[in-house]
């Protein structure tokens, strides 16, 4: 728990770019992004305008204290989205917990073993059909200073 409590997550890019694991932990997430093809670089079309990001840090731990691993998501500034334009409807698939419960209870009449799993970018399977373009992450330049991410896919904040 010590190890836990004394590790200090960055609050802002500039706290974590001067941090290796962190700037590996980014460029991690920004390659899973583009090979899923979660957006195209693309010039911002007259009148739309493009959201913010900002990168969110967590440290997540083994079941015995030990770092797992680093974790850098980027997040989109959809707090600027107006409805009707950048979305129709929001929505969570979220399971209650009656569910989990009533699924346990199956597993563990059944004696059956139990898993849990970590799925790296979930939200990479949601895909977008509005226009919604997000300014390049902080951190990450393109030789056309100009181009922006018309998203594709749904991230963390839409």
């Amino acid at each position: 728990m010590a190890t836990i409590t004394k590790s200090v997550e960055p609050k802002h890019f500039k706290e974590a770019v001067q941090i290796k694991v962190w700037n590996d932990a980014m460029i991690k997430e920004v390659d899973a992004l583009e090979i899923n093809k979660t957006w195209d670089l693309v010039e911002l079309p007259r009148g739309k305008i493009a959201l913010g990001s900002q990168w969110i840090y967590k440290t997540k731990y083994n079941s015995d204290g030990t770092i797992e691993r680093y974790k850098a998501r980027l997040v989109v500034l959809g707090n600027n989205q107006i409805e009707g334009e950048d979305y129709k409807e929001t929505s969570a698939p979220v399971v209650k917990m009656t569910t989990v419960r009533a699924l346990l209870r199956l597993v563990a009449a059944n004696q059956w073993e139990v898993y849990q799993m970590d799925v790296h970018n979930a939200f990479l399977h949601g895909d977008l059909e509005e226009e919604v373009y997000m300014k390049l992450p902080p951190g990450f330049r393109h030789s056309h200073p100009d181009k922006v991410c018309r998203l594709k896919k749904s991230l963390y904040g839409l």
